[in-house]
């Protein structure tokens, strides 16, 4: 039938899994902004200004990256709806001392910090394992259970499985704060303020203001209960956050 048409059939691509660290994250309110976009009025504009954001934040990030590392140890991403996916190789040859699930959980702190101050929060879930990821599809057990967790998350967090849990603790330590114990789930820290995308005196703070007036704008906003109650954990976790930068600050 492809002859008769003078088509010829492509070639069936051969899966190869390798171990890599897969965030798999979402954005959200994006329905409710499509819903609304739908309906015309100031929305579209909204709806076309955040697609923009998620088309853009990987690349630009990807572009500030030194240009002697090794393009495939920067990772992977595709990016669909309100969706992102993202993934590096967990170890490299090439460089012994590249750990790719820290640089996978640097690259989400990244992107949050951006969509936050747009006024947008995160949910996803990060694991270890087997995956087949190509410039258009990825595969794999790994990509399956992050966006399990993704699913079962009920709040704007982005939550580590075990398995990626014994890895951060095993190459990273305890210590080190872009993942944490926070009300009995190990996720990372978002608010990470060293990868706050500004440089410049007093970045933080203002940051942490703008945040601060985000999370009021939309718990006083007539939004339905199980949107509010997203926002007031976030309230509850800058809050956490601020006052444990202040404790380190003072000891």
């Amino acid at each position: 039938m492809l002859a008769a048409l003078g088509m010829k059939g492509e070639a069936v691509q051969k899966i190869k899994f390798e171990d890599r660290a897969v965030a798999f994250i979402d954005v959200l309110g994006f329905s409710q902004v499509v819903d609304a976009a739908g309906q015309g009025g100031n929305k579209h504009t909204e709806l076309e200004a955040l697609i923009d954001v998620l088309e853009s934040a990987v690349p630009k990030l990807d572009g500030t990256v030194d240009h002697t590392v090794p393009r495939d140890l920067i990772p992977k991403h595709l990016y669909i709806s309100d969706s992102i996916i993202l993934s590096a190789p967990l170890t490299s040859s090439q460089i012994p001392s590249y750990r790719g699930l820290s640089v996978l959980v640097m690259r989400v702190i990244q992107i949050s910090h951006i969509l936050l101050s747009k006024g947008y929060l995160l949910r996803g879930g990060i694991s270890v394992g087997p995956v087949w990821h190509t410039d258009s599809n990825i595969v794999g057990p790994a990509y399956q259970e992050a966006y399990q967790i993704e699913t079962k998350t009920l709040v704007p967090r982005v939550e580590l499985s075990p398995n990626a849990k014994n890895h951060w603790i095993g190459t990273e330590g305890s210590s080190d704060t872009m993942c944490l114990e926070y009300m009995n789930s190990f996720i990372v820290n978002v608010l990470h303020d060293y990868y706050i995308q500004d440089s410049s005196h007093g970045a933080v703070e203002r940051a942490f203001e703008n945040y601060s007036r985000i999370i009021e704008s939309n718990l006083r906003a007539s939004h339905p209960e199980p949107v509010r109650y997203k926002w007031w954990w976030f309230k509850e976790y800058l809050d956490s956050e601020v006052e444990r930068n202040v404790y380190i600050l003072n000891t």
